[in-house]
């Protein structure tokens, strides 16, 4: 469904859109004096978020974020919102989740139908989307927290480095709505009364918890990737530390071996028929020596 009219009642009108190509909304844009600027705007994916004053409504625009685990991969759903007296009108590209929740809140009747609370809606739920991404991160910061004491890799690094670039990514679509609140807080239009004034207000202490908790794991992603560096240098020497010890276990036992094994026919004991086993118990031993000195010193 490319438009659809969600509500059409005395008070006013909100027309939904799932296709900014739609036909019908250039003509609603006619009615409504919308400006062609705006329309662009909600045409474009890579708008940003934003909110801007047109005299006889408001036009804003949101972004519903979604974290894909699988892919360590923030994707983000635009909501371009016009905002009359009298009317509503919201453009997406497809189905989107924040516009479902509010349509399912006004089927129970719970809200009232005014543009500006419909708006208010919009934009809570949307905010209330950066708290399942940052619990989203959180989960895999755990886990790797645990990877990193049980078998530390340059795969936890990778993947730490590409959770806190989600982060940040998600830090900058959170303080680009926090100014979009402040800005209507600040402009306070005619269409905004003092009571749901509080309730904007409300958004934005929750978008600002949300900007220091992406503050707190950026931290932690930090402090992951330095911990597991040190892991995995201290687990490299480990095993450079052992090869060396076999080395050094090895190297007299080829210097005897070699001696013998040189192409001369008058070297000590090569004809002796104890020579062998001789030998090999004196390599035995030197090799069981130098273990024991290697241990007694804790190398």
């Amino acid at each position: 469904m490319a438009e659809e009219t969600i509500i059409d009642n005395e008070v006013m009108r909100w027309h939904h859109f799932d296709d900014p190509e739609d036909p019908e909304l250039v003509v609603l844009a006619a009615h409504y004096s919308l400006h062609e600027l705006a329309i662009e705007d909600c045409a474009s994916r890579d708008a940003r978020v934003k909110l801007d004053d047109y005299g006889n409504y408001l036009f804003a625009i949101l972004s519903v974020l979604n974290f894909d685990s699988k892919n360590d991969e923030l994707l983000d759903h635009k909501i371009g919102t016009f905002i009359g007296h009298n009317f509503l009108v919201t453009v997406c590209h497809g189905t989107n989740r924040s516009v479902s929740y509010v349509k399912a809140r006004l089927a129970t009747g719970e809200d009232r139908h005014l543009p500006i609370e419909i708006f208010h809606r919009l934009t809570d739920h949307v905010c209330d989307q950066f708290l399942p991404v940052i619990d989203t991160i959180s989960d895999e910061i755990a886990e790797m927290e645990q990877l990193v004491h049980d078998k530390p890799d340059q795969g936890i690094s990778r993947k730490a480095i590409s959770l806190k670039a989600a982060l940040s990514v998600t830090r900058r679509f959170a303080v680009a709505h926090r100014e979009v609140v402040n800005a209507l807080l600040r402009k306070h239009p005619p269409i905004l009364d003092t009571q749901l004034t509080l309730y904007f207000r409300d958004i934005y202490d929750h978008i600002v918890h949300a900007t220091e908790l992406i503050e707190m794991h950026r931290e932690l992603l930090t402090g992951l990737i330095d911990l597991n560096l040190s892991a995995t240098a201290h687990r490299t020497n480990e095993i450079v530390k052992m090869l060396t010890i076999y080395a050094t276990i090895l190297l007299p036992l080829n210097v005897i071996t070699g001696y013998f094994g040189m192409n001369f026919d008058h070297l000590p004991f090569i004809h002796d028929h104890m020579a062998v086993p001789t030998v090999t118990l004196l390599l035995v031993l030197i090799a069981l020596a130098s273990t024991l000195f290697f241990r007694g010193r804790n190398w």
